[in-house]
């Protein structure tokens, strides 16, 4: 095909023919442009063929990442409402009776109360997005914020999760340690002892301590305030799923 057009140059240039060699270059130039127009516009229908295959693969693995997460943190905020009932029990029998604590299993509930753990969500997709600068194939402005506040609430969970820790371990288990036998406690827990304590501790004397008490609210302060941001998390699940769920 070059050396067809190339011999029609020759010919009209041997002719002395310059304005129509003129006329026939503009022609020849209009059919590049209109060849590399075409080439480009196939391209691009190709590359937006191919990043709306890779969005759909993104929102497929993110719907099933994040339906994993939305599994997980329902059990947690259960676990979580066992542990916070739990404290609100122990709360209501501080200043009672001996008669009415003999009646309750003390050591199982403050077992119960401060086996606390934190949630811990797979992020791996995201996590892949963000850093690949992915993200940007996700052609929904209302799933990449939803997205972004994810990532907020969890930096915001880890903030109330170091809250709750630093403050059973710094405060509330000095406590127990001093006024609490942990051996009967963890007897109710993983370890499992089949042997209570010989030491016969007065664990009953704590529920007429208003530290013990102070130590149970806080406690149940930072357990609520964990469970709050757990909730949020949970509504922010929902709309991920939803939007990954339609087909773009």
């Amino acid at each position: 095909m070059i050396k067809f057009f190339r011999k029609i140059r020759q010919k009209l240039l041997s002719e002395n023919k310059f304005s129509k060699y003129l006329i026939y270059a503009i022609g020849e130039i209009i059919l590049v442009v209109i060849g590399i127009l075409i080439a480009l516009g196939i391209n691009n229908y190709n590359n937006k063929h191919l990043n709306k295959e890779e969005e759909q693969a993104i929102l497929k693995s993110l719907n099933f990442e994040f339906r994993k997460n939305k599994k997980d943190v329902e059990n947690v905020l259960s676990d979580y409402q066992d542990y916070l009932t739990s404290t609100k029990l122990l709360i209501n029998l501080v200043g009672e009776k001996n008669e009415v604590l003999s009646s309750h299993n003390t050591d199982s509930l403050i077992e119960r109360s401060i086996s606390y753990y934190d949630y811990s969500p797979s992020q791996n997709v995201l996590s892949d997005l963000l850093s690949s600068g992915k993200l940007k194939l996700i052609r929904s402005d209302s799933l990449r914020l939803k997205l972004f506040q994810w990532s907020s609430l969890m930096s915001e969970k880890r903030e109330d999760w170091d809250t709750l820790d630093d403050f059973l371990q710094n405060m509330f288990m000095p406590y127990l340690t001093k006024n609490a036998s942990l051996k009967n406690i963890d007897s109710y827990g993983f370890l499992k002892w089949k042997e209570k304590s010989k030491l016969n501790p007065k664990t009953e004397q704590m529920f007429s301590d208003i530290e013990f008490e102070n130590n149970l609210d806080n406690h149940a302060w930072s357990l609520t305030n964990y469970m709050i941001t757990l909730e949020n998390l949970n509504n922010t699940l929902d709309k991920i799923i939803e939007e990954t769920s339609i087909s773009k």
